[in-house]
Order: C-alpha cells, then sequence, then structure tokens
C-alpha cells in the first residue's frame, strides 16, 4: 500500500541536488518559523537523554533537535544535506556555548553506518524519513543506527492552511495521509513493537512576502502551469493575514505529528 501511495506522488520527486537547493535556499525561514512553532518543544519532552549519552540527529536542519539535545547529552551528530541548515545551526550552538555537535554535511542515504558514522545511544528523525518506496530499508538503517532509543516523527493528520487549500483551488485532490499507520505496520512486520503518540503542534507559517509564500507551495505541488501558478497565487493573495511588520502568516496551521518510537 505505501508503494502504490509513492509511485501516484513521485512524478515531481526531485533529486538530492536539487533537495539541497531547496533547503539551502528556505533554511532561513525554515529557522524563523522553528522560533514560533511549539513542534520542537513538544518532541524533545518525550526524547530520553542522560548526560553520558550520544544522539544521532537525521536530517537536522537548523538544529531544532540538536541545539537542546547537546545541553543534556554528551555528545551531537548533527547530519543535514543541507549546507546552509548547518551553518545557522553551527551559528546558534556557538551562541549558546555549546562545542559538543559535531556536524556533518552529508545525505543519510550515503551513510554508511559502521563506517561513516557509528551507532549513536539516540537516533532522532524528525520529519526527515523521506517518502521512498522501500521504506522498510530505510527504517531498518535508521534502526541499525541506534544503540539505545530511535525516535521518528512522521505526517499524522492536522491540516496546514495551504495544503488543503491551494490544491482545492486548483481543483486537486487532497490526500491526508496518516503516514504512522504504515509505518507502525512495517516495523511490527519487521519485529519491532512502536510506540505511538500524536503531537497536536500550533505552527506559524511566517513568509517575507507572497512570492516565498508561493515558493513553499511548490515545494509540496511540484511544478505548476503558468494558470495554475496564478491561481495558487490569486487564493494565498486573498488567504494570506498580513501582519504589522508586514509579513503574511497561514492561519489556522494545526498541523498533528505523529511520534514512533522504540528501545533497543
Amino acid at each position: 500500500m505505501w508503494k502504490d501511495i509513492q509511485d501516484h506522488e513521485t512524478n515531481h520527486s526531485p533529486n538530492e541536488g536539487a533537495i539541497e537547493a531547496r533547503w539551502d535556499k528556505t533554511a532561513a525561514q525554515f529557522r524563523r518559523w522553528m522560533d514560533v512553532d511549539d513542534y520542537p518543544l513538544k518532541l524533545m519532552q518525550r526524547v530520553k537523554l542522560k548526560a553520558e549519552w550520544s544522539l544521532l540527529d537525521i536530517g537536522c536542519g537548523a538544529g531544532a533537535v540538536s541545539i537542546p539535545a547537546a545541553k543534556k547529552a554528551d555528545r551531537v551528530t548533527a547530519l543535514d544535506i543541507s549546507s546552509e541548515m548547518l551553518k545557522i545551526l553551527k551559528e546558534d550552538a556557538q551562541k549558546e556555548h555549546l562545542s559538543n555537535i559535531t556536524c556533518m554535511h552529508r545525505s543519510w542515504t550515503d551513510i554508511a553506518v559502521g563506517k561513516d558514522i557509528e551507532p549513536h545511544d539516540v537516533v532522532v528523525a524528525s520529519r526527515s524519513v523521506g517518502r521512498e518506496p522501500d521504506i522498510q530499508s530505510a527504517l531498518e538503517k535508521i534502526d541499525s543506527a541506534a544503540s539505545g532509543y530511535v525516535y521518528i516523527t512522521v505526517w499524522g493528520g492536522g491540516e496546514h492552511g495551504h495544503c488543503r487549500g491551494v490544491p482545492a483551488a486548483l481543483g486537486r485532490p487532497y490526500r491526508d495521509t496518516q503516514d504512522h499507520v504504515y509505518f507502525y505496520n512495517i516495523l511490527s512486520q519487521m519485529g519491532i513493537h512502536a510506540n505511538v503518540e500524536h503531537l497536536e503542534c500550533h505552527s506559524r507559517l511566517i513568509y517575507n512576502d507572497l512570492d516565498e509564500a508561493m515558493e513553499s507551495c511548490k515545494i509540496s505541488l511540484g511544478p505548476l502551469s503558468e494558470k495554475e501558478e496564478k491561481t495558487a497565487r490569486a487564493y494565498l493573495d486573498k488567504t494570506l493575514i498580513r501582519l504589522e511588520n508586514g509579513m503574511l502568516e497561514m492561519p489556522d496551521s494545526r498541523p498533528v505529528w505523529s511520534l514512533i518510537w522504540w528501545k533497543k
């Protein structure tokens, strides 16, 4: 079932080079979002850490997990495909006087566990597990990188305001996939009895301008025709709320992220 879904959605999947460029371009925006999002706090409240432990943060982004983890754990390995994300992480770590974070500018798919990286006490893959068809192999690799605990977050439902509205304006179907159902069952087939908890979050999607909002939509929608882009832009222009500082905010963004975790 998972493979069937991916077969229908991979027609506009970018290659790694395009993915890196996309995240480099949106790094500052992503960092801004994390400052006003309660997701990182809710996640870190549930991650078990001890002072002598190590943590591997797969797809670390700008450090929403790595920075608070480094304040609790002995050492943190922060891995991401985006050099701009890692640049922000390093700057924030320096401001916090943290010297126990090792940054790796690598794609997780290119990492060989036991060669490029040793197993860590805790592995976190926060919203970074790809939508590749062979999700079992991806989960097996993540599991092999942990000696203690594994924490993965995937889409669990809820809603980002533009996720449903823009496709509707374009006449496209909206599929609210609850990914945790597939992950839980695949893990069960692997002999891993995982725990599942839903994190109901209040996210503020804030944009500098309409162009930035459009670029964000294109990430999830893929390439748009000239007519579709005009329609999407008109929808966003009507829907986005202009703040006092001139920035634009998407209303009613309350996603649900599913936390899937297990002990080795």
